[in-house]
């Protein structure tokens, strides 16, 4: 597999229409929960309106519900057609000497680098002791005007990023006059405070970014945001194209953030399934499982056949799709990924486990 031809899960386009919607996709990570009800009534009363109509091309209500939702100042928000485009658009504005990409980590960081036709280098995460940062490599890697992408928690290993190690490398970041860029766009899965997006106003070099689509299960829908300095954040959306983010997105998301009963249940779900999910994996003998905080599961081949793409062959019968990743970087054909889905589903991709191991 290359970087591009793989880059989000299984390519469940190149089935026939009937067989696609029969899959069960366990290589995105979506909410197994689904919509927000408070969103998709929004949706079924609004849809034809604002599919009528062109979209607000300032986001102003869905900029107002993010910032109600997440502590921070409207000017600090920009929106996207999903955190991707937000990405695309900082490298060709910002032109950093270098991207500093993590190994493994989603594959746009380095592919909105190279779409810039700027440098990048990696750095290889200690998969031996929980996907750590190498941090004073790191350090003496974060040259004069580098940009550095990080992911908290990071994809595919679900790792998040110690306050340590994040105060080191923005200490690092203002004495070589570096842009830091963590992907948060899994955070909301995790309970608790742990977000970085309030240090934008301390960090002026601080960017988050966040998909959108992830925990709030709306990734044909289209749209993320990025929390930065009021600068930064002019410059991103002076960057952007008008109407970026189409009406219902806009509408989805302007009621699906306030759903604060949807967003706890959502969270307490994911924390007691990925829990109950991972035990069970864990018992089948050739699979070696991957802790994590997320709503996603790393894991490694350890039987006789090492290759994840054999397995994944073994569960289309069933159906089943998994996401191979040994075109990440820093990884090889024996790692996988599995979404945390509902529990009838979970139990259904264990029964075919067991089914095809050992291989």
């Amino acid at each position: 597999m290359t970087l591009k031809s793989s880059r989000h899960g299984g390519d469940v386009f190149s089935l026939s229409p009937s067989a696609r919607n029969q899959i069960l996709d366990f290589s995105i990570n979506i909410n197994p929960l689904g919509l927000s009800p408070a969103g998709r009534r929004a949706l079924e009363h609004f849809w034809e309106i604002e599919t009528l109509r062109y979209p607000d091309v300032e986001d102003r209500d869905v900029t107002e519900a993010l910032s109600r939702a997440y502590g921070m100042e409207k000017e600090t928000i920009a929106l996207g057609n999903g955190a991707t485009e937000l990405m695309y658009t900082l490298l060709r504005i910002a032109r950093p000497s270098r991207v500093l990409v993590p190994a493994p980590a989603f594959s746009e960081y380095r592919l909105s680098a190279e779409s810039a036709g700027i440098r990048t280098e990696s750095f290889f995460l200690d998969r031996d002791h929980g996907f750590s940062l190498p941090l004073e490599d790191l350090k003496e890697k974060m040259t004069e005007g580098s940009l550095l992408y990080l992911g908290h928690p990071n994809n595919p290993d679900g790792c998040l990023l110690s306050p340590e190690d994040f105060h080191a490398i923005m200490e690092r970041a203002q004495e070589t006059g570096s842009l830091v860029v963590i992907d948060e766009s899994f955070i909301d899965f995790v309970e608790g405070d742990r977000s970085y997006r309030s240090f934008c106003r301390k960090y002026p070099n601080l960017i988050v970014f966040m998909s959108l689509t992830k925990f709030y299960a709306v990734p044909g829908l289209r749209i993320g945001c990025s929390f930065a300095s009021p600068e930064w954040t002019r410059r991103i959306k002076d960057a952007l194209i008008p109407w970026n983010v189409n009406g219902p997105a806009q509408l989805y998301m302007t009621y699906a953030a306030g759903d604060r009963e949807y967003i706890e249940k959502s969270r307490a779900f994911c924390r007691d399934e990925r829990a109950r999910f991972s035990r069970e994996l864990s018992k089948l003998p050739e699979l070696k499982v991957y802790p994590g905080a997320v709503n996603f599961i790393l894991l490694r081949l350890t039987g006789s056949v090492k290759d994840a793409a054999v397995l994944q062959q073994r569960l289309l019968p069933y159906h089943i799709f998994i996401r191979q990743c040994g075109n990440y970087e820093g990884l090889d054909e024996s790692f996988f990924r599995l979404a945390v889905r509902t529990e009838e589903e979970n139990d259904r991709l264990l029964h075919a486990m067991k089914e095809v191991l050992p291989l």
